[in-house]
């Protein structure tokens, strides 16, 4: 079976695109935290009110922007994947803490922090199979 052109394309480019997605994200999220300019920040101030906020934001937003560059160098993939499970965890807290601000009605009515949060499964499936693609290239068959 003749294999189709955009299945050539995608299995040489897919370890690309996303490495750049997940950069583009997390330098973007990181940067809108440095210049105040992030809607997470309300959110980080109701989830983590028992810490300096403006800190804590700050710490995230340098966090994120490292993150994003991390996932550009392929030799730092094993690292930079164990801190984005770090950081995927910690974006769950509204949701597995049941906070007011992540539902409409618990556990099914999400608000749109909630789904915002949800949404990160994806990221989670993503961050899974550029795992899988990269240690396809490391690991001796």
């Amino acid at each position: 079976m003749k294999t189709h052109p955009v299945d050539s394309f995608l299995a040489r480019n897919v370890e690309s695109f996303l490495r750049w997605s997940f950069a583009i994200v997390y330098v973007w999220f990181g940067a809108l935290k440095l210049v105040d300019l992030s809607p997470a920040h309300d959110l980080v101030e109701l989830t983590l009110s028992w810490m300096s906020i403006s800190t804590i934001v700050t710490v995230l937003g340098v966090c994120e922007v490292i993150l994003g560059v991390m996932f550009l160098i392929p030799q730092l993939t094993k690292i930079t994947l164990v801190l984005f499970a770090i950081h995927m965890a910690g974006t769950f807290i509204p949701i597995v803490g049941g906070f007011v601000v992540a539902y409409t009605a618990v556990p099914y009515g999400l608000t749109l922090v909630g789904q915002y949060v949800i949404k990160n499964l994806v990221f989670l499936a993503a961050g899974a199979s550029l795992y899988l693609h990269w240690r396809k290239g490391h690991v001796p068959s």
